[in-house]
């Protein structure tokens, strides 16, 4: 109490004209209307700022939780598009709009973050941060939003190593959306939105901007997955293919999030290739 005292005694001049200064702004703002509505005006403007920085903190302290839940929703919806699709469609000659919805119910797309991603080497290689504990498993397919992204091939309990599409190794199954053949899609190791279809037989008519899908032909990826458009066609007199330079829709750049394509059929088919080879 004495150290209050004290200190007030020492600042009582400066204290005085802040009362008076106080006692003043009052006055005028109570009987002058501009007054009183600009000081109000400035008040909202500065409150405004503070809870709009607030509210910008808070999304980005919330962002990931964000980003986590819209990733999880589109998975749902992918993996319903991708049921609607083999509910509705013929495929292979037979028709599944006849089938029970239970029994084409046969993919289910986890969602991943790339953690760190390569796209300047020969075998360029991604890690995701989901593993055994989610469901990932090696050679499951793995795609983004735009399209093909490469394939899981080694898993721990939290991780996943994926052989990126831009990997001299990689391989998919690909076909011509608008005449059906297909063959097979491979990195040229040059650019990485080129990529190079073989396996056409050079009388199919191929025309630039063609899309090209997933051929379904194989566990890794369900058909009709993006892979990216035609940009020229190479024909040789003496050989019975051409070569087919793609452009790629994934941008391998600035991969975000990811898809891991989860067959439920799998266990089903592998033991049915099983015996069939014994």
């Amino acid at each position: 109490m004495y150290n209050l005292i004290r200190l007030v005694v020492k600042y009582q001049v400066l204290l005085l004209f802040l009362l008076l200064e106080l006692i003043a702004l009052m006055m005028i703002f109570r009987g002058n209307h501009f007054q009183r509505t600009a000081m109000m005006q400035a008040g909202n403007e500065v409150a405004g700022k503070y809870y709009q920085a607030v509210h910008r903190f808070r999304d980005y302290l919330y962002l990931s939780r964000y980003n986590d839940s819209l990733v999880q929703e589109n998975a749902l919806l992918r993996a319903r598009l991708v049921e609607s699709a083999y509910n509705m469609q013929p495929y292979s000659g037979v028709r599944t709009d006849t089938f029970p919805a239970e029994l084409v119910q046969i993919y289910e797309f986890i969602p991943a973050e790339v953690i760190r991603n390569n796209v300047n080497q020969a075998v360029n290689m991604i890690m995701i941060n989901r593993g055994r504990k989610h469901g990932i498993q090696p050679q499951m397919g793995v795609i983004s939003p735009e399209g093909v992204v490469g394939q899981v091939v080694s898993v721990t309990e939290n991780y996943a190593s994926v052989m990126s599409l831009l990997n001299k190794n990689f391989k998919v199954s690909a076909r011509l959306s608008r005449s059906g053949y297909f063959g097979n899609l491979a990195w040229t190791g040059k650019s990485t939105r080129t990529a190079l279809l073989t396996e056409i037989p050079k009388h199919v008519t191929v025309k630039p901007g063609d899309t090209v899908v997933t051929s379904g032909y194989s566990l890794m990826f369900p058909r009709n997955i993006p892979v990216g458009r035609v940009s020229s066609v190479n024909v040789y007199p003496d050989q019975d293919f051409m070569d087919i330079q793609v452009s790629l829709s994934t941008g391998f750049g600035n991969l975000g999030y990811v898809y891991v394509v989860k067959d439920l059929r799998t266990q089903e088919l592998v033991k049915l290739d099983s015996s069939i080879v014994n």
